[in-house]
């Protein structure tokens, strides 16, 4: 269930973007949103995540998540991400072997098992490169507590 409310929210992030969620802003005139903004746009999770698209220009995807329990394995195969991270700490596991995963979206992976990863300990500040086709997966500390930013870059030839 938690797998698939995530899926849901990062595709409808994704999909926004795509459909052009920056046509809305003023052109020129930049975009700005505070950090309580960001906070308030994820600050209840549901089954140990919440996912927004932050307010961006066009050609640009990014989301603002917070999470407060593990993350399953991802792999995008078009996609790169990166992370900058707010608030909290987590782990996050990028590469080595993903097992036992499905495809949930075109490109999109989601589930399983990582083995053979290199472990990155992430707090307040750190940025995290996650290039396309890495498995990875975020693990929150029992009882913690972790907000970030997640920049999506399409690969590009």
């Amino acid at each position: 269930m938690a797998t698939q409310v995530y899926d849901r929210l990062l595709l409808a992030g994704l999909l926004a973007a795509a459909a052009g969620a920056s046509a809305a802003q003023p052109t020129g005139e930049g975009v700005y949103a505070s950090a309580a903004q960001l906070a308030a746009m994820v600050a209840k999770t549901k089954d140990g995540v919440a996912t927004a698209q932050a307010p961006t220009g066009p050609g640009t995807t990014m989301l603002i998540a917070h999470r407060d329990a593990d993350g399953q394995v991802e792999v995008h195969t078009r996609l790169n991400d990166e992370f900058v991270v707010q608030a909290g700490h987590a782990t996050v596991l990028v590469g080595g072997k993903v097992e036992g995963n499905k495809e949930t979206a075109p490109g999109e992976w989601r589930g399983g098992k990582v083995t053979g990863a290199k472990a990155h300990a992430l707090g307040p500040g750190d940025v995290l490169w996650i290039p396309a086709g890495a498995p990875h997966q975020t693990l929150v500390p029992k009882g913690g507590d972790f907000r970030y930013l997640a920049f999506k870059f399409e690969v590009k030839p």
